[in-house]
């Protein structure tokens, strides 16, 4: 910039001396009568490249080297003004009023330029803004804006509830004050803005619809906001990020609120999926119950028997139905944290039989588990605790006693746990729902928690009529491979 202001002075001064040198040594085609126009045309060229005092000057000087070189008596200054004087009065005005006006016309060019640029660079900065998901993010880049677009000031701080102080940067007790003010009230403060007047600085807000999202403050002696032409782009650019952080804090609010209702459907589902778990099983204990306290004396030993175990069976099933509640709620709230550590898969395959046994199941499932198998980063608990739902919901609702199988083998990094079953299956709906009737409520919803949490995965697939697969996959820690 500085390098383009000295070569337009260069050639400004250079076609004056040219000016200079043609008045002083003048050829026969340079008249008194064309010499004016020519002695304007030049002082026209010159004075759009040098600055105004300094072109009226230069064209003083040249109306001068006219009447002394040019002008009768030559070689003089005398003037005969009957003849000569409404000559040089008109060439001197003429020449001054055509530097002024070209002057003038160019500094208005230069503003409307410098306006086009601004406006270019809001619509850019809006654009940028539009797209970006976070506009705090954006900050550094509002700082430059800003900083490129202020004159008079000393310095330029931003920030949102805190000012942000570039390095070197100090603020007294009253600047934050007047920070805190303009961020509470969502209004300019300083000289001609009608509040707090007497301040030196200027604070501009980050205007949103209902509230500052942060405050711009112009460190400065005195710096007006209107005679600071800079500060209406400066607000301008400030607006539209305050505008930006209010829709995002309105988006973020929106999914907040979208949240929540899913939460509230989800627990909801729960709670439903819980009672409808439980009522059977606790249908079959009052009715037991109340056969004995009713009919204790119609009763034979074995019929009390029966209903003593029908008692103990389900209450199990209560049990292990609040279980699984309890697990999956601990699982669904907010960072959850399980304790993992490197476990053996035949270990937590022989725990869940241990368990069926002390069911006393009438139909053990078939096992087949892979020679070689790694060891799996997982929770022994939560693992084992799925493949009992797996398994126990398959031996309730196979076609025939033994048919229930379980396969652990390796595929592809990862370690399969296949439970089948010779069940009347499920179609894609009820999958996709979880088939009530088959039990798979809260525990479904568990076995898809638990590997969820193991980044593994859940799949059931069947066919009508031929059974249930359920395949649950585990990932292969690395050093395990």
């Amino acid at each position: 910039m500085k390098l383009n202001v000295l070569s337009a002075g260069v050639l400004g001064v250079t076609m004056w001396a040219a000016l200079m040198l043609l008045l002083m040594y003048p050829h026969d085609w340079i008249t008194l009568a064309n010499a004016p126009v020519l002695l304007i045309l030049v002082s026209s060229i010159y004075s759009l490249l040098l600055p105004l005092a300094l072109s009226l000057t230069l064209s003083a000087m040249a109306v001068l080297m006219f009447n002394y070189q040019m002008v009768p008596p030559v070689h003089t200054f005398h003037v005969d003004l009957r003849e000569h004087g409404i000559l040089l009065i008109t060439m001197m005005g003429v020449s001054w009023l055509v530097t002024y006006l070209l002057r003038r016309q160019k500094q208005i060019a230069a503003r409307e330029h410098q306006q086009a640029q601004r406006i270019l660079q809001l619509m850019q900065w809006s654009e940028k803004l539009r797209e970006v998901e976070d506009p705090h993010t954006l900050l550094p880049q509002l700082v430059q804006l800003v900083r490129a677009l202020t004159e008079n000031c000393r310095s330029v701080v931003l920030g949102f509830q805190e000012p942000e102080l570039p390095a070197g940067t100090t603020l007294n007790k009253l600047q934050f004050e007047g920070f805190q003010a303009c961020l509470k009230e969502n209004k300019a403060l300083g000289k001609s803005t009608g509040r707090y007047e007497n301040l030196d600085d200027l604070y501009l807000p980050m205007r949103g619809k209902s509230k500052a999202y942060g405050v711009c403050l112009c460190l400065g002696d005195n710096v007006d906001l209107d005679g600071a032409p800079w500060a209406r782009d400066v607000q301008a650019l400030l607006d539209q990020m305050g505008l930006a952080c209010e829709r995002r804090e309105n988006l973020l609010r929106a999914q907040s609120a979208r949240e929540l209702a899913q939460n509230q459907k989800t627990r909801s589902l729960f709670l439903t999926s819980i009672a409808h778990d439980q009522r059977t099983p606790l249908a079959s204990i009052m009715t037991s119950a109340s056969a004995i306290l009713e009919q204790a004396d119609q009763l034979s030993k074995e019929e009390i028997r029966h209903y003593a175990e029908l008692i103990r069976d389900e209450s199990e099933q209560v049990a292990r139905l609040t279980d699984n509640a309890l697990t999956l709620a601990r699982l669904s709230g907010d960072q959850v944290q399980v304790p993992m550590q490197l476990e053996s898969v035949e270990d937590m395959v022989a725990a869940v039989f241990q368990r069926l046994r002390q069911r006393r199941q009438l139909h053990l499932p078939t096992v087949k588990v892979q020679a070689g198998l790694p060891l799996l980063n997982c929770n022994m608990v939560l693992v084992e605790q799925m493949l009992d739902n797996l398994i126990d919901n398959a031996i309730k609702h196979s076609g025939a006693p033994h048919t229930v199988e379980l396969n652990v083998t390796r595929r592809e990094g990862e370690v399969l746990f296949d439970v089948t079953d010779r069940g009347k299956g499920m179609n894609a709906a009820q999958i996709a729902q979880g088939d009530r009737s088959r039990g798979l409520g809260i525990g479904l919803q568990l076995c898809l928690a638990v590997a969820q949490i193991h980044a593994g995965r859940l799949v059931f697939s069947s066919k009508a009529g031929s059974g249930l697969l359920a395949s649950f996959a585990l990932p292969v820690p690395a050093d395990q491979e």
